[in-house]
């Protein structure tokens, strides 16, 4: 390339960048007059550069545009040519008049930074300007602008936005795919501050970064994010930034990633796990996870409450065995004493194995049903539902048929008893009536009278029987009415008394009533209370001691103003599991020889079992309560109580 350069005519056209060189009017005139004289050089293979001593870009002719990567239309101070800490010196001496060669780096908008060797010579006209040029078609430039290709090619490929930039955020180059990704039009990225070019938050957050990195630090990573432009509708945008500072130089590198996609998708991802979350906290049970280590993923809020004193155990992170362990040492399980490590082995193993659903009980009595399977990568899942409720029901159905088949066992033994009850006096009554009527002792016989007596009495005692039966059907039934009339006690018990002074006399029993004078009367049904009284007496007289046995009837206001009638005995009594014998149908605690009165006639001795049990039922029917207290030798006492709604006249008031 020569000094000696023609000149085309003159133009009034500042190039770009031109007017911003800080020439003065005359500078800028000579300007003007040598990018006239060089525009016929556009068609030059060779590339040319009319650079200003500082490396700013006038003017560039078409093969140092193709070179540059550098579009036709676009300002030539796109384009900037360095030459590190040596090119500002070079740059002098060739605007003093010398030629220069030197090794210069080309820095471009759309191409990575290249090197390239310059020739630098001066302008045509003293205007300070320097021309320089490259060797056109060399073998290292085209292996260079292969190589620039590649780099703008993976440039366009690579996500990032990518910026060299100067310590106070001047931007010396910068490659992007997709630089509107920031909102900001690629042309205003040139010869700017980062800092003023990007939208806030993006730019005062950069601003900052840059500060620290002139304070000493390296490497600074931060996050934004950038709202859609103004009067546009969209998204709001998320992004990555990264900058490093160069050592030994005065550049930063800036990267710039778009990472909304990802932050779309992490949101979406905590947005299915906490649905997910909230789905496990609504299941009434309690629901665990562990992973193919056995270590505790998640569980829910109910598994926790049911393993309440080990929580502080119950982390994620925790292996199976050590939360079990945990929860026997501090008393969670019950444990079978003696066998702690033979039950923490098989409870592991069936937790590992995932066997058939267990039931198991805490130490505070709850039983928690235990269901767990393996997950396609190993894990465990398993349930925990509280069974104590259904642990509890289970126990009372089983109760109710254990009380059922009692009580069908008691209809059995029920109904045994009544056809023994009934048959015994009946094969009495037609085999002494057989004797009677065939007079198989002979005519007149004085013993018919006796067998007559007989007959007699087993149909009384029938009767009783079939009556007693037929009374507590109705009571059971509901249908037992009550003629309700005020009563006087004394007078009732010594009506019994008369009945029953036979029947005590021929065993030797006094029969002894302690009634105050003053016992208001009581409203209830006379008959019932008779009975009653009957059996009760009945039972006294046939178990008291013959000579000094006696039978106490007594009749006292209680403190709520009821009235307690008491029958009491000093027989052989009962021992206390006899008692609920005594009150069941039928029930015989002492056998049929057994007492005090042995050797009397067996007939008169005979009862059926039903006397009792028939008493309570009618002390009910009145609202009243029926006690029995009794001790072996010491007697028996049985105690009826009315209510006070029942004595005097508090029926009429109610």
């Amino acid at each position: 390339m020569t000094n000696a350069l023609p000149v085309a005519p003159h133009s009034d056209a500042v190039p770009s960048g031109l007017d911003k060189a800080g020439l003065d009017k005359a500078g800028l005139d000579m300007a003007r007059e040598d990018v006239a004289g060089l525009a016929w050089l556009d068609a030059l293979a060779t590339p040319l550069w009319l650079l200003h001593p500082d490396g700013l870009t006038f003017w560039l002719n078409a093969a140092a545009r193709a070179l540059s990567g550098l579009e036709r239309d676009a300002p030539a101070a796109a384009v900037r040519v360095t030459l590190s800490s040596r090119f500002p010196a070079a740059l002098q001496q060739a605007a003093a008049g010398r030629t220069v060669e030197a090794r210069a780096t080309i820095h471009a908008p759309l191409t990575l930074p290249f090197e390239v060797d310059l020739r630098l010579v001066p302008a045509p006209r003293p205007s300070g300007l320097v021309l320089a040029e490259a060797p056109a078609d060399s073998g290292a430039r085209q292996e260079m602008m292969r190589l620039n290709e590649q780099l703008i090619a993976l440039s366009y490929a690579y996500p990032d936005i990518r910026f060299e930039l100067l310590r106070d955020g001047t931007i010396l180059d910068f490659a992007a795919a997709s630089p509107g990704d920031l909102n900001v039009p690629a042309e205003r990225f040139l010869a700017h501050r980062v800092q003023e070019v990007l939208p806030d938050p993006a730019a005062g957050m950069l601003a900052a970064a840059l500060g620290r990195l002139n304070e000493g630090q390296t490497v600074i990573g931060l996050d934004f994010s950038l709202p859609p432009p103004p009067g546009q509708a969209g998204a709001i945008k998320f992004f990555e930034a990264r900058l490093v500072a160069l050592p030994d130089s005065d550049r930063v590198m800036c990267s710039i990633r778009n990472v909304t996609e990802r932050v779309e998708a992490e949101g979406a991802a905590r947005r299915a796990h906490h649905l997910l979350s909230d789905a496990i906290e609504c299941i009434t049970e309690g629901f665990v996870l562990y992973d193919a280590q056995d270590r505790l993923v998640l569980c829910n809020g109910r598994y926790r409450e049911l393993f309440s004193a080990n929580t502080d155990l119950i982390t994620p992170g925790a292996s199976f065995e050590e939360v079990l362990r945990g929860g026997v040492e501090r008393g969670v399980y019950r444990v079978p004493h003696g066998d702690l490590e033979g039950w923490i082995a098989r409870r592991i193993e069936q937790h590992r194995s995932a066997g058939p659903p267990m039931e198991m009980q805490l130490h505070d009595g709850r039983w928690i049903r235990i269901e767990e399977w393996r997950t396609y990568e190993g894990g465990t899942v398993g349930i925990r539902a509280d069974i104590t409720d259904l642990k509890a029901r289970e126990a009372e159905l089983s109760a109710a048929r254990d009380e059922a088949e009692q009580a069908n066992q008691r209809k059995s033994d029920y109904v045994h008893h009544l056809s023994h009850e009934l048959r015994t006096p009946l094969n009495a009554v037609l085999g002494f009536a057989q004797i009677i009527h065939d007079e198989m002792m002979g005519p007149n016989n004085p013993r018919y009278r006796d067998y007559a007596g007989q007959i007699a009495a087993a149909g009384v005692y029938m009767l009783d029987l079939i009556n007693n039966l037929l009374d507590l059907a109705r009571i059971e039934a509901g249908r037992m009415d009550l003629h309700e009339e005020a009563c006087s006690l004394s007078l009732l018990v010594d009506l019994t008394f008369g009945m029953m002074q036979p029947r005590a006399r021929e065993a030797a029993v006094a029969l002894c009533m302690e009634i105050p004078d003053d016992l208001p009367s009581l409203h209830a049904d006379a008959s019932q209370i008779r009975q009653m009284l009957t059996n009760l007496i009945g039972n006294a007289i046939k178990f008291s001691p013959p000579k000094d046995g006696c039978v106490r009837v007594r009749a006292e206001r209680t403190e709520d103003g009821g009235i307690a009638l008491t029958v009491a005995d000093n027989g052989i009594g009962m021992r206390p599991e006899q008692i609920p014998v005594a009150l069941d149908a039928f029930g015989q605690v002492h056998g049929r020889n057994q007492g005090h009165n042995q050797g009397r006639d067996r007939t008169a001795e005979r009862g059926s079992g039903l006397g009792l049990p028939l008493t309570r039922a009618l002390i009910a029917l009145h609202g009243g309560t029926f006690h029995i207290d009794s001790r072996v030798g010491a007697g028996t006492t049985v105690r009826l109580t009315f209510p006070p709604c029942r004595v005097g006249g508090a029926m009429q008031r109610l």
